[in-house]
C-alpha cells in the first residue's frame, strides 16, 4: 500500500511490444547500439529488407550502425500495434545524397520484451544507385 492506502498497481514484467519498439527506435536515433540490441533477441532473430537480410542480432546492429554516421534523425510518422506486432511508418533524413530522406515501414515482432522480427518496406533504388558501376 502507498502513503494514503490505496494499493499499488503491480507493474507488468514484461514491457509491452509498443514500449519495446520505442525504445529501440529512440536507441537508433540516439546512436546508442549497444542499447538498441539489447532489445532484440539473442537467441531468435531475423530481419529482411529490400537490400539485406540477418539471421542473428549481432549482424544486425553491425550493419545498422553503418548506417548511424549518417542518421540525423528519425521521424516515427505512425505506430499501429496489434498485440505482439507492430507496425512504424518512419522517414529517416540523413546526410548523404541521394537517401536523404527514406521513408520505411517495418513490420516488427515482439515475443516476451525482446523483437524477434523485423521486416522492412522501403523503395532501394537510391541505394542501388549509389552502388551501380559505371561503363
Amino acid at each position: 500500500m502507498n502513503a494514503v492506502g490505496r494499493r499499488r498497481k503491480p507493474k507488468s514484467a514484461v514491457p509491452s511490444a509498443l514500449d519495446v519498439v520505442t525504445a529501440f527506435f529512440d536507441a537508433i536515433e540516439a546512436r546508442d547500439f549497444e542499447r538498441a540490441e539489447v532489445l532484440l533477441s539473442a537467441e531468435n532473430f531475423s530481419y529482411e529488407g529490400s537490400i539485406e537480410q540477418h539471421d542473428n542480432a549481432a549482424d544486425f546492429i553491425q550493419s545498422v550502425s553503418r548506417f548511424g554516421a549518417i542518421l540525423e534523425s528519425v521521424e516515427r510518422r505512425r505506430i499501429f500495434v496489434d498485440g505482439d506486432e507492430v507496425c512504424a511508418i518512419l522517414r529517416y533524413e540523413t546526410s548523404l545524397e541521394p537517401i536523404e530522406s527514406v521513408r520505411i515501414a517495418h513490420w516488427i515482432r515482439v515475443e516476451r520484451g525482446k523483437i524477434t522480427r523485423i521486416e522492412s518496406f522501403f523503395d532501394a533504388r537510391a541505394y542501388a544507385s549509389m552502388f551501380e558501376q559505371g561503363p
